[in-house]
């Protein structure tokens, strides 16, 4: 009786942790959309959605709404995470949704409002200051981890869940 206390109480614990980090996550990328619009509309938008999205997700935790559920959530966290990490790796295609064309010389790619080439050598960004190259050091790294923590913590919650299912037939 009491290993069922038990885990009923990590699983309670696990979704309060799970909660926490997605609607930090949330909180932290919805402010960052505003910004992101008038330099990049779709980057604007995938912040300003997955933000709300974020955020909302704290529901489906906490009530346990169930696998499918669980999977979506997993699944687009990890999207949002990937789509982060390829772009700070130059791995997707650089420009933005409305065609900009860069000025001068410049090789095309993703430019400031000075003119000044974007990406990994640029100190400035849509998710605000960056210093040195790729993800280390960037702003954007406390949102990242908390993606991460929450794919993980959410996927030990319902391991510790279906497990107990499996017990209980």
């Amino acid at each position: 009786m009491s290993k069922a206390m038990g885990k009923d109480k990590m699983i309670m614990l696990l979704s309060f942790a799970a909660v926490g980090t997605t609607v930090i996550a949330g909180i932290l990328h919805i402010p960052m959309a505003p910004r992101s619009l008038s330099h990049d509309m779709g980057q604007g938008i995938l912040f300003l959605v997955g933000g709300i999205l974020q955020v909302f997700w704290a529901v489906p935790v906490i009530k346990r709404w169930g696998k499918v559920w669980q999977i979506i959530g997993i699944a687009g966290t990890a999207v949002l995470a990937i789509l982060y990490f390829t772009s700070r790796l130059h791995l997707l295609p650089e420009g933005n949704i409305q065609g900009g064309i860069p000025q001068g010389n410049m090789p095309p790619g993703n430019f400031t409002r000075e003119g000044i080439p974007g990406g990994n050598f640029s100190r400035e960004g849509p998710r605000g200051p960056q210093g040195g190259l790729g993800i280390i050091g960037s702003s954007a790294l406390p949102i990242e981890l908390c993606q991460i923590a929450f794919i993980v913590l959410y996927s030990i919650q319902g391991v510790i869940i279906s497990r107990k299912q499996k017990a209980s037939k």
